[in-house]
């Protein structure tokens, strides 16, 4: 068969048609390609311009930090230190690390607080600034509400609370409680705090009871059998109160007191407590 393009005549209508179908899906195809690709090199772009963004604003950020925390634009002018009464102000300053003309800024907060709470008379601190130059630090100390003798004497807190040894101008005229073996606080701690706490309550109901304001106790002893037993300061009177509570026993210490004072006597001991009958004290008159 002769060649028909060869021989001049003209294409069946069908066979140009398949060729301009096919010369147009590749030119679609190669349109879309070429499509891919930009937009494949649109977004390297645009990724590589968002990390040299955050890249230049990291660099900025770390420029704009260093010369805020370093700045004497920023250095502590003023420090005020409230709630100081037993612990110095220097002393305050020192453990939190804060001295004058310091970067605000530079200051940790958080540890600034933990070093301060490290001081033994401080229960809580709080440290907060304010630019351009001003520091605030408050702190909450304890109350020592009584002595602890057990292989020296300690201050302690009305909530158990164990904080510093006794030194030349801390309190010495409290309640002095005895009977806790040093041992016991490292043997078992629990049952020692407990012990402690039985202590305090018995002067809490105290305090808070008529006698009050009409005696003062100079120790509360722990007896090993967990009972309490307390002497009172000037009169040198012994009492034994057995196991609480004690708010009632109290109310009973305090008619046998009355009672006492009303005839001019003077008591060496009194039982609140006994084992044949609770509900009788007996008293041992002091011989003149």
């Amino acid at each position: 068969m002769e060649d028909d393009t060869a021989a001049g005549r003209p294409i069946p209508a069908t066979e140009l048609s398949a060729i301009e179908e096919d010369a147009e899906a590749r030119a679609a195809a190669k349109a879309e390609r070429r499509a891919r690709l930009k937009a494949q090199l649109s977004s390297a772009l645009s990724t590589f311009s968002m990390v040299a963004l955050v890249a230049g604003s990291l660099v900025v950020g770390r420029v704009t930090h260093r010369w805020a925390t370093t700045t004497p634009r920023f250095g502590a002018r003023e420090i005020e230190v409230v709630g100081a009464q037993r612990t110095t102000r220097a002393a305050v300053l020192d453990a939190a690390n804060i001295h004058d003309g310091r970067n605000v800024l530079s200051i940790d907060l958080r540890k600034s607080e933990r070093g301060i709470t490290e001081l033994p008379w401080v229960a809580r601190a709080q440290v907060s600034r304010r630019l351009p130059g001003h520091v605030r630090i408050e702190i909450e100390e304890r109350e020592a509400v009584a002595i602890v003798s057990s292989g020296g004497q300690y201050l302690c807190a009305s909530d158990g609370t164990i904080f510093k040894r006794i030194v030349d101008g801390d309190p010495a005229d409290l309640p002095v409680i005895t009977g806790i073996a040093r041992e016991l606080f490292a043997r078992d701690p629990e049952l020692a705090k407990e012990q402690l706490r039985d202590a305090l309550a018995l002067l809490s109901d105290l305090a808070g009871s008529s006698l009050g304001g009409r005696v003062r106790v100079d120790e509360v002893h722990h007896e090993s059998t967990g009972d309490l037993s307390m002497t009172l300061a000037g009169r040198g009177t012994y009492v034994w109160l057995g196991r609480g509570p004690y708010r009632a026993k109290m109310a009973r210490l305090s008619a046998i007191l009355t009672e006492l004072e009303r005839n001019h006597l003077d008591a060496a001991e009194i039982h609140l407590e006994s084992d044949r009958h609770p509900e009788r004290a007996a008293v041992r008159l002091r011989v003149r």
